[in-house]
């Protein structure tokens, strides 16, 4: 998946040239406090192009200043889990993802950074460039809603199957079956080797050894879900 950054004055222009790419999930930031200065603004259209986009009505705030605006960091930008759902959903379907906002810099930088660091660990690319300044506070509103999405171990595996390069289908029925056969320990513990990452040691402080043989677990499983828990164990 693929993560790209645009302006307003840029995207609309290669709408109007007829060039926006095939397989694209957009999110759009638009300004509400624009819609109350000039009654002409309305946010990016993409019908001609696109029927797959999120809107998202974001002040470009910086932290301090959430409370002259009325907001807590609680309560500001309440759609984040739901855009986490939407961002999700164009990974699983293979999908592209444009982040736009006005000038391309803050608000559409912030929130592809958060997903290049969800799923690839990558956010520090958007922070190093020096043609963005992301918007701290929806990086960190995207980052925690798509990092506090409840696990799904069908989904992660899916994702270690299709970076794997194997020719073998992913049987998503088998994996199914596979995880039910697990107690809610080794999925516990599975959850977090594979998505949390933690050492086998810190696994142990809270679970014990006797519960943590990885290979135990595994013998439990079909052996497709095996071989993806495998192949994301080389690490």
């Amino acid at each position: 998946m693929t993560v790209t950054i645009y302006s307003r004055e840029a995207i609309e222009s290669i709408i109007a040239d007829g060039k926006f790419p095939d397989n694209t999930a957009v999110i759009s930031f638009c300004d509400p406090a624009l819609k109350h200065i000039d009654k002409d603004y309305s946010r990016v259209d993409y019908s001609a192009a696109c029927a797959d986009v999120f809107y998202c009505e974001v002040d470009d705030l910086d932290l301090d200043y959430l409370p002259e605006k009325g907001y807590t960091y609680d309560s500001f930008f309440p759609e984040a889990p739901e855009l986490a759902e939407y961002i999700n959903k164009a990974f699983r379907d293979g999908k592209n993802i444009i982040c736009q906002c006005e000038y391309g810099q803050s608000r559409s930088a912030g929130c592809a950074a958060a997903i290049l660091e969800h799923f690839y660990r990558r956010g520090i690319d958007i922070f190093t460039d020096y043609k963005y300044y992301p918007n701290q506070v929806v990086y960190h509103k995207v980052f925690d809603a798509l990092e506090s999405a409840a696990f799904q171990p069908t989904e992660y595996l899916q994702r270690v199957h299709d970076y794997s390069g194997t020719k073998y289908p992913f049987d998503r029925d088998a994996i199914e079956e596979s995880l039910n056969r697990l107690t809610q320990t080794e999925k516990e513990v599975l959850y977090l080797y594979l998505w949390e990452r933690r050492s086998v040691l810190s696994i142990a402080d809270k679970y014990g050894y006797s519960d943590l043989r990885i290979e135990q677990i595994l013998s439990k499983c079909h052996r497709q879900l095996a071989h993806y828990i495998a192949s994301s164990m080389r690490r």
